[in-house]
């Protein structure tokens, strides 16, 4: 499957290595998130961009969104994020996404898939390209790929969903298990 929407970022080593000062405290966790660039690099080049709010700033919680299951997740991340990128609230941002398809696993329990879904995924996992891409001005930009109704969804199911939804670690695709 080619990404409607193929997110074409770059990785910004500076960003990296920024975020990786945040959250890995041992050689061997550093070491191993070295070893996870190459698979990040290619998330931001060719994955799915997707729309994403904040949707608290202090602590940090993003929702994002997949249109493919018509549903949103929480991502937790260190709130040295927040005052970085002066987020608040509301906040519009994108991630690019990749997709677990039908057959490979058990569907996520912490998405509830909507109406709207494709039915040809069990699990999203999305990768805010702020936090990594390079060309702020470029990703900001990738707002405007969303309509004025797709974010109004975003919101609805964020706000629907909050309540009683579970939040990821929103760095959990390159940390070692």
């Amino acid at each position: 499957m080619s990404a409607e929407n193929q997110s074409k970022l770059r990785v910004s080593y500076r960003k990296f290595y920024g975020v990786r000062k945040l959250i890995c405290t041992e050689f061997s966790q550093r070491f191993h998130y070295d070893m996870m660039m190459s698979s990040l690099a290619e998330i931001l080049k060719f994955g799915d961009t997707q729309p994403a709010i904040v949707y608290s700033a202090k602590p940090l919680v993003v929702s994002a969104y997949s249109d493919e299951l018509d549903a949103v997740l929480f991502l937790e991340f260190p709130d040295e994020l927040t005052d970085k990128y002066e987020l608040s609230r509301g906040d519009r941002l994108t991630t690019a996404c990749t997709y677990t398809p039908f057959g490979y696993g058990d569907p996520a329990t912490d998405i509830d898939p909507g109406e709207k879904r494709s039915g040809q995924f069990i699990d999203f996992t999305p990768v805010v390209q702020l936090f990594y891409g390079a060309n702020d001005k470029k990703i900001k930009a990738k707002t405007e790929l969303f309509t004025e109704e797709t974010w109004q969804r975003v919101a609805k199911l964020t706000e629907a969903r909050a309540p009683s939804a579970p939040k990821r670690d929103g760095f959990c695709y390159m940390k070692s298990k």
